[in-house]
């Protein structure tokens, strides 16, 4: 994060992951988040007492449920301006064009946090700690970097995996993501081709041209019937299917080093087909 100068002694100008210069209150009591893996990083650095506020699918650590709700995709600015945030934190993914200059026009703050690769998240949680004036970010930023790092593998018969964050029409995780990142990290490959980046609707065209060896799924948001119902599109593919838990592994926070820990788990179950 870097700092500029700023003109009032009150507010500090900083530089947010999409090249805007934020003014924020050099002393901050009031946050609101807007993302559900930032809320969890506000949680994992101890700074849950600034906490005011969160969007509608913060729910890990569970006391973040008690927390008053903004909405989802598109928040209610006139909830978050009731709250009185010192400052409002963001994703760069999925924000409302008008967000930012609403929240501007209630002289309120948006400060936006990268989570797009795998090597921002550990950074992210510094950044985070460094608006907040919290002195763990070093400290569990450090710490989040080696637990990844611990997960990391080499596979002498990488298998190729396929994350399917939606099953009708399926939806995968590309190239340039955390997902992507994660398995590389655990020593196998993406089925997805790699010019294929983000989350992109995936045929089953294109599911038996690149045929994974594993397939994964969110196991709160797709059943394994609607998993099961796009497969009996493809019976000849003989592939492992398994569920992961959700917010582990859609979320680019705290605990994506234990999203790690549970696929290197099955992918050292997997057995080549002979």
């Amino acid at each position: 994060m870097a700092a500029v100068a700023c003109g009032a002694p009150s507010h500090v100008g900083v530089i947010d992951d999409l090249g805007r210069r934020v003014e924020v209150p050099s002393r901050i009591h009031r946050v609101v988040t807007l993302a559900p893996n930032l809320t969890e990083m506000v949680y994992a650095l101890g700074g849950q007492k600034l906490l005011v506020g969160t969007d509608d699918f913060s729910d890990f650590p569970p006391e973040a449920k008690r927390l008053r709700k903004v909405g989802g995709m598109q928040p209610n600015v006139e909830l978050i301006a009731a709250l009185s945030p010192d400052v409002v934190l963001a994703t760069t993914n999925g924000n409302h064009a008008s967000l930012a200059p609403s929240l501007a026009s209630a002289h309120i703050a948006m400060f936006v946090v990268a989570g797009e690769r795998l090597e921002q998240i550990p950074s992210g949680l510094r950044k985070v700690a460094d608006i907040l004036k919290l002195t763990s970010g070093e400290e569990a930023s450090s710490a989040l970097r080696r637990a990844i790092e611990r997960q990391r593998r080499h596979r002498i018969h990488p298998p190729s995996v396929l994350f399917a964050v939606w099953a009708s029409p399926m939806y995968v995780a590309g190239g340039e993501t955390f997902i992507d990142d994660l398995i590389a990290l655990t020593g196998a490959k993406n089925a997805v081709p790699p010019t294929m980046h983000g989350w992109p609707a995936f045929s089953l065209e294109s599911f038996a041209a690149s045929p994974p060896d594993i397939l994964l799924y969110p196991g709160a948001s797709v059943s394994r019937k609607q998993i099961d119902a796009v497969l009996e599109r493809v019976p000849h593919w003989k592939g492992t299917v398994a569920a992961v838990d959700e917010n582990r592994f859609t979320r680019p926070g705290p605990r994506v080093a234990q999203a790690a820990a549970d696929l290197n788990a099955i992918l050292d179950r997997w057995k080549p087909t002979p």
